[in-house]
């Protein structure tokens, strides 16, 4: 069985609900979701040395791998001329006081171990058993998502992540950060988005899955991912209000939120 099957079936609600139940815990219940740092530090395969910070969430070891932590996605810092993304630097600047004095750090994995670029894909923590991750997403300089197949700590991080939400925190005070009804996403907007809708339609292309919020924005699962979506029957959720998270483009002449993962999709079940 998937991994992330099998996460969603040792929950005691049912999944979705479960999954969004992170909308109304305290921080005090969020933390039973995540792992103390003695079990951070249990979990470590090994430790590395930083020796470079590239941004929010991607380092350099002194063994000269790249590390891009697990998890968690920070605004991207411009290059090449090109402006840096809102709270970009501060993320970059959390995690250099993170590991000004705490260059040891220890490094746990998920079930894939590099992504395309040839980056090692680690969970990171301090030698006290701090999560890098937690920290930078407790500050509002992250967003928690889901690359399939590594969910390892989603429920941890969804719910801190929530929490920093609702005191507006970092990246959380942007208005393309708040949830946006489909209709009134503008059809230039591009990257992450929140964004609610009803499904009109059910369609399908030979790679893709799309689900119609509005005559010119549609959600589209790539099929490649379906093992990631197998608690979900789409052509159900026609007439359904559902809130989702991914990265809206123009894919094929049409405007879309690509999602990943059931984790990024919550409607009302009943």
């Amino acid at each position: 069985m998937h991994q992330i099957d099998m996460m969603i079936k040792k929950r005691h609600f049912s999944f979705l609900k479960c999954l969004f139940f992170c909308l109304w815990v305290s921080s005090a219940q969020a933390s039973e979701y995540c792992l103390s740092a003695e079990q951070q530090l249990e979990n470590v395969a090994e430790w590395g040395i930083t020796a470079k910070i590239i941004d929010g969430d991607t380092i350099h070891l002194q063994d000269r791998r790249k590390v891009r932590f697990i998890g968690i996605n920070t605004p991207e810092i411009g290059r090449k001329g090109k402006a840096s993304q809102p709270f970009a630097k501060q993320a970059y600047r959390a995690l250099v006081k993170l590991l000004k004095n705490n260059k040891k750090v220890g490094l746990s994995y998920d079930q894939d171990k590099k992504d395309r670029y040839k980056r090692l894909l680690a969970y990171v923590v301090l030698v006290d058993g701090q999560s890098v991750e937690q920290a930078l997403l407790a500050q509002g300089l992250a967003y928690s998502i889901v690359i399939p197949p590594n969910a390892k700590h989603i429920d941890c991080y969804r719910a801190i992540e929530e929490e920093a939400r609702k005191s507006r925190l970092g990246v959380w005070q942007l208005p393309e950060n708040q949830w946006i009804e489909a209709h009134k996403l503008s059809s230039k907007s591009k990257g992450y988005r929140f964004v609610s809708g009803m499904v009109s339609a059910y369609s399908e292309s030979k790679k893709s899955i799309y689900l119609k919020l509005t005559p010119k924005l549609s959600i589209r699962i790539a099929k490649k991912d379906l093992p990631y979506f197998s608690t979900i029957d789409f052509k159900s959720l026609q007439g359904k209000k559902l809130r989702v998270r991914g990265w809206v483009s123009r894919y094929k002449g049409r405007q879309s939120i690509h999602v990943r993962t059931a984790y990024d999709i919550e409607y009302d079940e009943i």
